[in-house]
């Protein structure tokens, strides 16, 4: 696309709001940001007037996992390999030595 829809000065301005630094980038964040813009002028051109609102387009209604109980270890189970514990919980060596 060829047509320019934002300027070097806007694109360097965007740049400054955003705290990036764009040296040496500015003619080809010019051209990649005006062709993006570019594609959204021809988007505006179609007719969307018989198209519902989405706001999700995979279908997917749940993707959580269900609270079902599942097995699991016991206390003594989930101990038995345990090289170190105390009254009943995990023990580790210290961290810091304070």
């Amino acid at each position: 696309m060829s047509d320019k829809y934002i300027s070097k000065e806007e694109v360097k301005k965007i740049a400054d709001l955003a705290n990036l630094d764009i040296s040496g980038e500015v003619d080809k964040l010019t051209t990649l940001l005006s062709d993006t813009l570019g594609y959204i002028q021809t988007l505006k051109e179609l007719d969307t007037s018989k198209v519902g609102e989405t706001f999700q387009v995979t279908g997917l209604t749940d993707v959580f996992q269900d609270d079902s109980k599942a097995d699991s270890l016991t206390k003594e189970e989930a101990l038995s390999n345990s090289s170190d514990n105390y009254k009943g919980l995990f023990s580790t060596k210290p961290v810091f030595k304070r």
